[in-house]
């Protein structure tokens, strides 16, 4: 018994002399929350900076698409805006040669309206005829003779009208006289057909493809670029000849020769014009 009492005594003297033993305690599990409760805030932090990063990137994922899709819109309206630039420029550039073309033509019509008796002097007029029966010369007054003078004309603008008699007589002389004059009123009929053609119709060629317009600006200005060849072979005759080159002039058969040659490509010419106005006329919507 009297151990007992001891021993309870030491206990509760060594308890006593503990008074920080409850305060330790306490102290262990609040310092274990505090470190629980760090933890956890870094989580949540770490938890805030991987869903930030993530949101991020998501938008950044967002945007490339956008951003492509604006580039494209950018770049489509770019290339539509060089298109109907192009397009409003070959549109006028064809216009305007068909109007230039179309003052041409007129201007060998009035030509015609102001051709005196001698007709320009040009007798091989006189010396050609249709080939119907009628023998009508082509130096008569009729509507089919004075339309081929005034196409011959169109070819023969290179030519002041003083020289046109000398041309006619050397032309004469070579001994291709319908075939040269033949030629001319082929090349200077397609002129016509082609100008009163595309005259008409020069305000409904903005309903036309891009590809359309180019084409038929290409096969007009091809053609113009015929008939200026054509003509300017008919003054470099004249040239030649007032010049003697290769003796034209003085050897009958070096004429005969050089005419034969001129024949030769002004219907190679004729033919190209053909198929050009062959090409603008069939071009539809117009």
């Amino acid at each position: 018994m009297k151990y007992n009492i001891i021993t309870g005594l030491f206990v509760f003297l060594f308890l006593a002399c503990n008074p920080d033993f409850n305060t330790n305690q306490k102290d262990i599990k609040h310092q274990s929350s505090k470190k629980r409760l760090k933890s956890n805030k870094k989580r949540l932090k770490s938890n805030k900076k991987r869903l930030k990063l993530k949101t991020e990137t998501s938008l950044n994922q967002e945007e490339v698409p956008n951003q492509e899709a604006n580039h494209k819109e950018e770049k489509e309206a770019k290339e539509k805006g060089i298109n109907k630039k192009t397009e409003n420029t070959l549109l006028n550039d064809l216009r305007n040669l068909i109007e230039t073309a179309k003052k041409d033509n007129d201007k060998y019509t009035q030509k015609l309206k102001e051709e005196s008796l001698s007709q320009y002097g040009i007798l091989a007029f006189k010396d050609l005829f249709w080939l119907d029966g009628t023998n009508e010369q082509l130096s008569a007054n009729t509507e089919r003779s004075k339309a081929y003078r005034k196409r011959a004309y169109s070819i023969l603008n290179t030519i002041n009208d003083a020289s046109l008699k000398n041309f006619s007589e050397i032309v004469m002389a070579s001994g291709q006289t319908q075939g040269i004059f033949n030629a001319l009123n082929s090349l200077g009929g397609t002129f016509e057909e082609i100008v009163n053609f595309l005259y008409p119709k020069k305000d409904n060629l903005g309903k036309l493809e891009t590809l359309v317009l180019k084409k038929l600006k290409d096969s007009l200005e091809n053609f113009l670029e015929i008939k200026k060849i054509a003509s300017e072979m008919m003054h470099k005759l004249l040239l030649d000849y007032q010049n003697n080159t290769n003796r034209i002039q003085t050897d009958i058969n070096e004429l005969k020769s050089y005419a034969d040659t001129l024949f030769n490509q002004m219907t190679k010419k004729t033919e190209e014009a053909l198929k050009l106005k062959n090409a603008i006329c069939s071009i539809e919507d117009l």
